[in-house]
């Protein structure tokens, strides 16, 4: 019973196991099958199969770490440097401060080989080699810049190496020679004809010099062997402890006698110090004071190479593993080895030997000199060869790249040899050569190398410290800190060996960073200095304030366009028609204002495109939205702006505008301005773009933003330039952008010849012209304004009588006065004027605001003791300037304790209230008095001022207020309004007809007309002009008089 039961068991568990394991396979397969759940992505799992099949596909290289990486590192590393000049160092130095030498420069590269490391383990690495890494790493710009210092580094390099085979050369067949021994015509012609030799093997094939590397290699390693035995071994018949070498010295050839010991406890002794100043015969030619500093110079291009393995990437069958181990065994190797000589030769030859026989290194070698000779000779024919083959590759990859447009005739075509890089690699190193002096060239290429290195290390710091989400390097032994204390130990050699060298190098690299960020602005390499850019962009906008001070005020525009979508049954086209580009121009002639903009789209489909089934629910639109950004980034590089592209989607216009204005931009670069063009058919039967019109300038106004329409003729193109006039007619006073604007147009070439006016009006009955005019001026003046002034004196008066639409703040004009109905206007304002009615009085009810005088401020008074102006009522001039004295400290509006409200309850008190002429209910401040600088905050409780309360039963409508009634009502304007400005029409066309620019202020729509008849008031003014902007500024000052 038992045993059945636990069968059943075991059964059932069987039976359970069964069916969840097909469940699972059931599930695993609708993931992968089911294509209208998932809407046809794949699964995970796929995804991981289809990334391992594509690896497997591409072509990899089969070279491993020792033939690829190892034996290429060491090649470059073990140079001439140890063998024609590392007895002489140990000689100069001491084996203590040479040694000292050794680590420091081992050090640098070693601490960089890491840095190296790390980069190469972040990610797969594909052809291009250490230029690939590098600007990979740092980005297009100072990628070309680093790797044309690594280009010329190989190239002098590759001079470095043949001058060290012609010394070689003159020691060994000292009667075959082009000139005298120790001339250095006789380094640089022999050094001529090895380097030709060398460009026409490399003619031949760089795939075939490659392959010889590992001979080379061979070679020197075999010399090496030789130098230690022949060191330890001491002297023998054949290497005798005395002997004699030639010392030429202005053409004059001694022979002196030398002894070497081998190992011993005396050479030891004798060499543990540094004799900087003591005398040396080896190079009699080279006269500089070394010390522990320069004589790093000379030592340091013994240690590079170490990006040699690097260079081969696209050989490698697995760089990222290859790369650093092989390049850190290379370094490690090679640090011991010339360590090491610093105390076999320190132990084995007394000073005077070592400061004196040029080759030490040959004359103690076993079994016989001649083989170290040799070796070194075919040693350094290989290095140079390498080098110059490195330096072509290079030239070649950085022309093809782009980034240095100057070198594009360098870029080879696929497969093909780089010809033309190998020649101009060949002119560098014949320049170099023409140098003369090893001694001499060391200096110059250790500054190109370090350079290289200073900046491979700060992009692993820099990679770090911005938390790039890419940089996730798999190499255990790096650090950050580890990147910054190479860097700065490159930064302090390249200064401390030679300041004015350093400066050069760094002026050279800086140079060519510039040019390149010019010509690669469009290049995305996914490099680490977008990452920094993006952290300096995060934090700059954090910390800076959203309220600029007056000074620092710009002109931020968005501009307002409607482009129209393509159909999404159409294939062809663009995905978004613009059907109107003036306003680009306008927007690009007005950005020297140095601001922010914002090409501004609205797509709206009438309830079709995010609700009831619209366009956003299909399959294509998410390509089309994808397109149309593209477009609109090409827009604004075709009209040269410099700003961002932002397409809103929405159901009708007036949503999607509000949408935009509170969604563009981000804290202090958030557009102050909006930019539209007046509507084309604003009188004709196109109701919606006069709907449109009313509640993008009421938008503005709800949102604190000035409004600008442009209206006119076609802006001039780039090319044109005008040298007529900028006319401004200052109607209302509206924080100084009126003043502003003409001003930074007139920045822009196409307007830079031409003449600014101003025209303000004046009443001959009421005002003294001669005063207002030296006020005026005085203004301009003061606000440092190249405008020429001119008072406009009013002689007409408006008649028919004209209800006066600007009440006292105490007067109660209920909503139930104001109808519209069937085209008639019925209104029962309290308030009216007598016949003969000035236009100065008509014009001073513009938005409650009027012109009132007072004498300039002293331009000795700051901005912190300058007089306020307070405001007063006038039934005669409306709002009125009262002057009261300005607190010590600026005053801080705080608003009264309030219940929160509903929006209807919000929206009810608004339509009640008058909010001023910025739309805020509380202090009004009197902006308008020539002379003095509004502050940018609101003083409470200024003697003569009054407090408006948000109430619903008391205050008179917004001058801007409107209802569905009125935007869609078909009434004209009335003929009391059409009056005023048909008068002020007049005035303007006498002075500015033929002006090439007309800025005025746009008007408010009075309460009780419609948008039909709004759109003819504004006709009417600005009619027979050429190019009109309508400007309705926020009353907040955006020009100052004060530093």
């Amino acid at each position: 019973m038992a045993m059945q039961s636990s069968a059943s068991i075991s059964e059932g568990k069987g039976i359970r196991h069964s069916s969840t394991h097909a469940a699972d396979q059931t599930v695993l397969e609708g993931v992968d099958q089911d294509k209208k759940l998932w809407h046809g992505r794949e699964a995970a799992a796929a995804t991981v199969r289809k990334h391992v099949e594509t690896q497997q596909g591409t072509v990899k290289g089969t070279l491993g770490m020792v033939q690829g990486v190892i034996f290429p590192c060491m090649g470059n590393i073990l140079g001439v440097i140890l063998f024609l000049r590392g007895p002489w160092i140990v000689g100069k130095g001491g084996i203590l401060e040479a040694f000292g030498v050794g680590a420091v420069c081992c050090t640098c590269t070693f601490l960089t080989t890491l840095s190296l490391s790390a980069i190469a383990t972040n990610g797969k690495i594909a052809g291009g080699g250490a230029y690939y890494l590098i600007s990979r790493s740092l980005g297009p710009a100072l990628g070309a810049g680093v790797g044309l210092c690594f280009y010329m580094a190989n190239s002098i390099g590759a001079a470095m190496y043949f001058m060290g085979c012609v010394e070689a050369w003159e020691i060994a067949q000292p009667d075959y020679q082009i000139g005298v021994i120790g001339d250095l015509n006789n380094v640089r012609f022999s050094g001529y004809i090895i380097l030709a030799v060398a460009v026409f093997i490399i003619f031949g094939g760089i795939k075939y010099v490659s392959r010889l590397g590992t001979l080379f290699l061979m070679v020197v390693l075999f010399v090496i062997l030789c130098m230690y035995i022949g060191c330890l071994m001491g002297p023998t018949d054949s290497r005798p402890a005395t002997y004699t070498v030639p010392i030429v010295s202005d053409g004059i050839t001694i022979q002196k006698t030398l002894t070497w010991t081998g190992p011993s406890a005396a050479s030891f002794e004798d060499n543990w110090k540094s004799a900087w100043d003591a005398p040396q015969m080896a190079f009699p030619k080279d006269t500089t004071e070394y010390n522990f500093v320069n004589m790093m110079g000379l030592y340091f291009p013994s240690v590079t190479g170490i990006m040699a393995g690097a260079n081969r990437s696209a050989d490698l069958a697995d760089p990222t593993r290859s790369i650093p181990k092989g390049t850190l065994f290379a370094q490690i190797a090679t640090t011991i080895i010339y360590l090491s000589f610093i105390f076999v030769f320190g132990c084995t030859a007394p000073r005077e030997t070592l400061l004196n026989d040029k080759f030490f290194a040959s004359t103690s070698a076993w079994p016989f000199k001649e083989v170290v000779i040799y070796g070194v000779m075919a040693s350094s024919l290989g290095a140079g060869l390498n080098s110059l083959v490195s330096g072509t590759k290079l030239l070649s990859a950085i022309a093809g790249d782009g980034t240095l447009p100057i070198l594009r005739c360098f870029r080879a075509a696929p497969g093909k040899e780089p010809r033309l890089a190998l020649l101009a690699s060949g002119a560098l190193c014949a320049a170099s050569i023409t140098i003369g002096e090893l001694n001499a060239i060391a200096p110059l290429l250790t500054m190109f190398f370090l350079m290289c290195y200073t900046c491979v290390n700060m992009s692993c710091t820099i990679l770090h410290f911005v938390s790039d989400p890419n940089w996730r390097p798999t190499f255990r032994f790096h650090h950050w800190s580890i990147s910054l204390i190479a860097a700065a130990l490159c930064v302090w050699m390249m200064f401390a060996m030679a300041p004015i060298i350093a400066m050069a190098a760094i002026l050279f690299c800086g140079l060519i960073l510039a040019y390149a960020a010019y010509n690669s602005a469009n290049t995305k390499w996914g490099d680490g200095f977008q990452g920094m850019k993006f952290q300096l962009a995060k934090n700059i906008l954090i910390s800076m304030d959203a309220k600029l001070h007056t000074k620092n005020w710009r002109p931020q525009l968005l501009v307002v366009t409607e482009p129209k979508m393509r159909s999404l049954s159409s294939l062809e086209g663009s995905a978004l028609h613009f059907p109107d580009l003036e306003i680009l121009k306008t927007a690009s002639q007005m950005k020297n204002g140095r601001g922010f903009i914002v090409l501004g789209g609205i797509c709206s489909g009438k309830g079709k495109m995010l609700s009831q089934g619209g366009l956003f629910l299909s399959e294509k639109m998410a390509d089309q939205v994808a397109e149309g950004n593209g477009e609109v980034k090409e827009l604004l590089e075709r009209y040269m702006i410099d700003g961002f592209g932002k397409i809103v989607y929405a159901d009708d216009f007036t949503a999607g505008l509000a949408d935009l204005v509170q969604s563009s931009g981000m804290g202090a670069f958030e557009p102050n301005c909006i930019l539209a063009a007046w509507p084309k058919n604003a009188l004709g039967d196109d109701v919606q773009s006069r709907i449109k019109l009313v509640n993008m300038v009421q938008i503005s106004a709800i949102f604190q933003k000035v409004m600008i329409l442009t209206k006119g003729l076609e802006w001039p193109e780039f090319e044109e330039r005008l040298a007529g006039n900028i006319d401004i007619w200052w109607i209302v006073g509206d924080g100084g952008v009126l003043l502003l604007l003409p001003s930074l147009l007139k920045k822009h070439r196409v307007w830079s010849g031409c003449h600014i006016r101003l025209f303000v009006l004046a009443d001959r009955a009421g005002d003294d012209v001669d005063q207002m005019q030296h006020e005026l001026d005085t203004y301009v003046r003061d606000f440092r304004l190249k405008i020429e002034v001119h008072i406009k004196v009013v002689d007409q008066v408006v008649d028919p009588v004209s209800p006066d639409f600007m009440a006292p703040p105490d007067d109660v004009v209920p909503n139930e006065y104001v109808e519209l109905e069937e085209g008639k206007r019925k209104t029962d304002l309290p308030v009216r004027v007598t016949s003969g009615q000035s236009l100065q009085d008509a014009l001073n009810r513009w938005r409650g605001r009027g012109f009132t005088r007072e004498r300039s401020y002293d331009s000795r008074v700051d901005d912190v003791t300058q007089s306020n102006n307070s405001v007063s009522w006038s039934a005669r001039h409306g709002l009125r300037g009262k002057k009261a004295p300005f607190p010590e400290r600026l005053a801080q509006w705080a608003p009264e304790p309030q219940a929160y409200l509903t929006a209807e309850e919000l929206m009810a008190m608004n339509s009640m209230t008058d909010p001023g002429p910025s739309g805020k209910a509380y202090t009004a401040v009197d902006h308008l008095r020539f002379g003095d600088e509004p502050t940018r905050v609101h003083s409470g409780g200024s003697e003569g001022g009054f407090q408006r309360q948000v109430s619903g039963g008391e205050g008179k409508r917004t001058l801007f207020l409107h209802d569905a009634r009125q935007l869609t009502a078909t009434a004209p304007c009335r003929e009391e309004e059409l009056s005023v400005v048909s008068v002020l029409n007049k005035l303007m066309l006498e002075e500015s007809q033929d002006a090439d620019l007309v800025c005025t202020n746009l008007p408010d729509m009075p309460p009780s007309d419609s948008a039909l008849g709004y759109c003819q008031l504004v006709e009417a003014m600005t009619s027979n002009m050429k190019r009109v902007i309508l400007v309705r500024g926020t009353s907040s000052e955006v020009i100052t008089a004060f530093t």
